[in-house]
C-alpha cells in the first residue's frame, strides 16, 4: 500500500529514490563495472594469448631442429651404404671387402647383407636380425621388387618389428646388378637425437610412421588414446608440420610437429603451456577476483530491478492490453513493484471504472436508440399501412370504375397507366412496410421470417438466398428475435453490397441450450482487423453495429472471413436469451 500518512514532500522523495536510484546504478554503475571486467579479462587475455604464443613458437623451432637432426642421423646411413655400393668387390670377395669396413657398418644395428643378382645371399654381416628377416626366399622376392629403382638411390621399407625392437630397411641397387639391404634400429637413433627436448616429463615427444606404429615415445600422453584423430599427426605425415592447440581436462596443450622427409615419419612434441607459464601470469589471474564482489551486487541489483520494474511494468502492460480489449477485471489483480507501478496501476483501475461505467451507459443509451428506432419503425409502418396503402388501394378502385365508365381510348390509356403505377406502387409500399415491420415475426417468429427474407430476396443483384433449419422451432423473447432478424437483414445487405457473391445461406439451429444462427457467403471475403473497434476506422460500420446488437441481446459474435473465400458470421444465444418466451418469464417470476 501506498504510504497515505506521509507528506507529499517524503513520499516524493521516497519516490525519486526508488525510481531514480535503480536507473543511475544500471546508467552509470553497472557499464563502468563491466568496462573494468573487460578492460582486466582482455589483458589477461592478450596475455595468454602471448604466453601460449612463445610457448608454442619455441617448441615448434625444437621439432624443427630436432627433425633436421634426425634426417641428418639418416642421410649419413644412406650415404655409408651409398659408399659400399660404390667399393663392392666382385662377389667372391665379397667377404673381405665385409670385414674391412665393419666399423662403419656399425651403425647398422640389425646388420646389412649382399644379395646377388640371382636373389641369393652372397654376405652379410652376420647380424641374425637381417637374416632372420631375409630367410627363405625373400630376398630373391625382395630384389624383384624393387630392381626397378635407380642404382645408387636409397630405398626405405616400411618398419619392421623383430624381437620386440623395430628395424627401418634401406635398400640400395648396385651396377653390378646386386642389392645392399640395411637394418637399422630408429630407437637409439631417435633416444640420441631427441635427448635434448626429453628431459622432462611435462613434455611428451612422439614419432610415428605412416601407419601410426610408435616408433618412440618418451612423456605422460596416454597411449590408449586414437593417434590417427589426435591433432597434427595426420599433417605431418603428409609432410605439412605446424602448430595446434589441443583442450584437456588438465588445461590446454600445445601440440608442435614436424615432418621427417627421409622415411615419411612425424614428430611431435606436446605439452600444457600452462604449467611453464612464469609465476607472474598465474599472479595475475587472481587480480579480477576483487570484481566478483563487485559483479554479485550488481547482478543482485539487476534482479531487484527486474523483480520490482520490469516483470511488474510488463504484467502492467499486458493487464492494459486487456483493458483496451474490454476485459475490466484483470487490472485490478496487483501487479506489485515499485511505488510509481502501483500507482500507475491504481490511475488505470480509476480510468477502468469510469470506462466500463461509460460503456454501459453508451449500451443503454444504444439499446434505447434501437428501441426507439424499432418503435418508429413500427408507427411509421403502421402510418403507411394504415394511410398511404389504403388510399393508394382506394386510388386503384376509384380508377377501375372510371375505366369501366370510361368511353375515350385516350383517357382509358392514361387510366391503364394509373392503374400499373397504383400497383407498383402497393408493391413497393408493401416491401417497404414488411422492411420497417416484418409482420411475420411478430406472428410467426425468427425461423418463418428469415425464411420469408430469404424468399423474398430470392436473386437480389444475382445473389441467392438459401435457408437452413434445424432443430424445433422455439419462439423467443420479442426484442430477440426482432434483434437478431436486423442482424440477418444487416448482414445479408453486406452481403449483396460489397461481397460480390452469386449464393448465400441463412442457417438456424435450435438446440437445447442454445440458438445459433449463422450467414455466410462465398463471395470476396476481407481481411479482419484484431479488434472489433477497428472496424468503424476501415469503414465496416454495418458489421460493428452487428457487435453492439450481439452485446446489447447478450449474444456472442463471431465474424470469420479470408480473402477470396467469403465471410461467416455465427450469432450464438445462450443462457436465458435461448430460452422460451415463457419458460424465460416463469424463470423470472
Amino acid at each position: 500500500m501506498a504510504n497515505t500518512d506521509l507528506k507529499p514532500s517524503h513520499r516524493l522523495k521516497i519516490r525519486i529514490w526508488r525510481g531514480v536510484t535503480l536507473q543511475l546504478f544500471l546508467v552509470a554503475v553497472l557499464p563502468l563495472i563491466v568496462l573494468v571486467l573487460i578492460v582486466t579479462y582482455g589483458s589477461l587475455k592478450l596475455h595468454h594469448e602471448g604466453m601460449r604464443s612463445l610457448v608454442a613458437s619455441r617448441n615448434l623451432r625444437a621439432v624443427q631442429y630436432a627433425a633436421a637432426g634426425i634426417e641428418k642421423e639418416i642421410d649419413h646411413r644412406t650415404e655409408i651404404l651409398g659408399l659400399l655400393s660404390k667399393r663392392l668387390k666382385p662377389v667372391g670377395q665379397l667377404d673381405n671387402t665385409f670385414i674391412n669396413i665393419q666399423d662403419e657398418l656399425a651403425a647398422f644395428e640389425g646388420g646389412v647383407v649382399v644379395i646377388a643378382p640371382g636373389g641369393t645371399i652372397a654376405a652379410s654381416t652376420g647380424s641374425s636380425a637381417i637374416l632372420e628377416w631375409l630367410a627363405a626366399d625373400q630376398a630373391a622376392a625382395l630384389q624383384q621388387q624393387y630392381l626397378k629403382f635407380m642404382v645408387g638411390t636409397a630405398v626405405f621399407l616400411p618398419v619392421i618389428s623383430l624381437d620386440v625392437q623395430f628395424f627401418v630397411p634401406v635398400l640400395v641397387n648396385t651396377t653390378s646388378g646386386a642389392t645392399l639391404v640395411g637394418l637399422f634400429s630408429p630407437q637409439n637413433m631417435l633416444e640420441d637425437g631427441l635427448s635434448t627436448i626429453t628431459d622432462s616429463d611435462a613434455v611428451t615427444v612422439l614419432v610415428v610412421d605412416y601407419r601410426y606404429d610408435l616408433l618412440f615415445r618418451k612423456g605422460s600422453l596416454d597411449l590408449g588414446e586414437n593417434l590417427k584423430a589426435h591433432p597434427g599427426l595426420q599433417e605431418a605425415l603428409m609432410g605439412v608440420g605446424g602448430i595446434n592447440y589441443f583442450p584437456t581436462d588438465a588445461g590446454e596443450h600445445v601440440i608442435t610437429t614436424s615432418p621427417i622427409l627421409p622415411v615419411g615419419w612425424a614428430l611431435m612434441i606436446e605439452e600444457s603451456w600452462e604449467d611453464i607459464a612464469s609465476p607472474l601470469l598465474r599472479a595475475t589471474q587472481n587480480a579480477p577476483l576483487i570484481a566478483f564482489p563487485i559483479m554479485a551486487l550488481s547482478l543482485l541489483a539487476i534482479w531487484f530491478g527486474l523483480r520490482r520494474i520490469v516483470q511488474p511494468m510488463q504484467a502492467l502492460e499486458e493487464k492494459a492490453g486487456d483493458l483496451a480489449s474490454g476485459n475490466f477485471e484483470t487490472i485490478r489483480q496487483p501487479v506489485g513493484g515499485i511505488l510509481e507501478i502501483r500507482h500507475l496501476q491504481e490511475t488505470l483501475i480509476y480510468m477502468a471504472a469510469e470506462l466500463k461505467e461509460a460503456q454501459n451507459s453508451l449500451h443503454s443509451y444504444i439499446g434505447a436508440i434501437t428501441d426507439s428506432v424499432e418503435s418508429e419503425r413500427r408507427n411509421l409502418a403502421r402510418e403507411l399501412h394504415d394511410e398511404t396503402l389504403q388510399s393508394l388501394i382506394a386510388l386503384g378502385q376509384y380508377t377501375q370504375y372510371a375505366l369501366h365508365w370510361n368511353t375515350d381510348p385516350k383517357v382509358e390509356k392514361t387510366l391503364d397507366q394509373v392503374v400499373n403505377m397504383a400497383d407498383q406502387s402497393m408493391k413497393n409500399l408493401r416491401r417497404l412496410v414488411q422492411g420497417l415491420r416484418p409482420i411475420y415475426i411478430e406472428d410467426l417468429g425468427l425461423a418463418t421470417a428469415l425464411a420469408m427474407q430469404s424468399t423474398q430476396n430470392m436473386h437480389p443483384d444475382g445473389v441467392t438466398i438459401h435457408f437452413i433449419q434445424e432443430g424445433v422451432e422455439r419462439r423467443l423473447k420479442p426484442d430477440i428475435e426482432m434483434a437478431m432478424y436486423r442482424m440477418a437483414q444487416e448482414a445479408l445487405s453486406n452481403v449483396t453490397r460489397h461481397s460480390k457473391a452469386k449464393n448465400a445461406w441463412i442457417s438456424l439451429h435450435f438446440r437445447p441450450d442454445s440458438v445459433i444462427l449463422e450467414i455466410r457467403d462465398d463471395g470476396l471475403g476481407f481481411d479482419l482487423p484484431v479488434d472489433p473497434i477497428h472496424y468503424a476506422r476501415m469503414g465496416h460500420y454495418g458489421l460493428l453495429g452487428l457487435y453492439e446488437r450481439s452485446e446489447l441481446i447478450g449474444a456472442r459474435l463471431t465474424i470469420r472471413s479470408t480473402p477470396d473465400e467469403g465471410t461467416h458470421i455465427i450469432i450464438r444465444l445462450t443462457g436465458d436469451a435461448a430460452k422460451f418466451e415463457n419458460e424465460a418469464a416463469s424463470d423470472v417470476g
